[in-house]
């Protein structure tokens, strides 16, 4: 009797919770595509236009970059 009253229970809050789900489903829908409408007025893709392959990197980057690289091409002191 006891296990048959914990099925049914797990039976019941399984259909309520995809009740609400079924419900708000449509909803969630509208709001993806809201979103992708949002997303694709913020990223227009216009024809013929060009993604740079290689963008360039800032200056102070690019300067970190070499200062770092020269240091690792130093040599080490050796100890005696």
């Amino acid at each position: 009797m006891r296990e048959l009253l914990i099925v049914l229970l797990i039976g019941a809050a399984g259909y309520l919770a995809y009740d609400d789900y079924y419900k708000q489903r449509p909803a969630l829908q509208q709001a993806q595509a809201e979103i992708q409408q949002l997303t694709a007025q913020d990223n227009p893709v216009r024809p013929g236009a060009s993604v740079p392959g290689n963008p360039t990197r800032p200056a102070w980057f690019q300067k970190k970059l070499n200062e770092s690289s020269s240091s690792l091409e130093r040599p080490t002191p050796t100890q005696p």
